[in-house]
């Protein structure tokens, strides 16, 4: 993985004002999506729609730090690496949200289909991150 500022000088992420406001919504946002996907039935057919919000509940509330501090990415890799020099997760949950970019991209831009396991797996994930991520976000403020 690039280190963060790469992505900097690669203008995939530029230097902003430090919006409190915007990562409460980011952070508010994937919770409530996280809540409204925990709700819905997961089947062969949705698999893959039920994997895409999982990952974008994680990558919302990830990217609620980024906006904290000032930093507005236009890469998901960005983020990833942002999380990772901060240590806002364990590395292994980091390299798992990455495969899960990956699987993501895969949905949007090649068709995958993902299992019901896997979409469990994502769901599970963005659980315990969220759970984690929203409390160290409340420190910030």
């Amino acid at each position: 993985m690039k280190q963060f500022n790469q992505f900097i000088k690669e203008n995939k992420v530029l230097k902003v004002s430090p919006d409190p406001s915007e990562s409460r919504s980011l952070m508010q946002q994937a919770m409530e999506r996280l809540s409204d996907l925990k709700q819905l039935p997961i089947n062969e057919r949705n698999a893959s729609f039920r994997f895409e919000s999982a990952y974008e509940a994680m990558r919302e509330a990830l990217q609620a730090f980024l906006a904290a501090e000032g930093f507005k990415p236009y890469s998901h890799e960005s983020i990833l690496s942002f999380a990772m020099e901060k240590r806002l997760l364990s590395e292994a949950k980091i390299m798992q949200a990455d495969r899960f970019r990956e699987i993501r991209n895969d949905i949007n831009y090649r068709g995958k289909k993902v299992t019901m396991a896997e979409a469990k797996e994502a769901i599970k994930a963005a659980s315990e991150n969220l759970e984690t991520l929203s409390v160290k976000l409340k420190r910030f403020f």
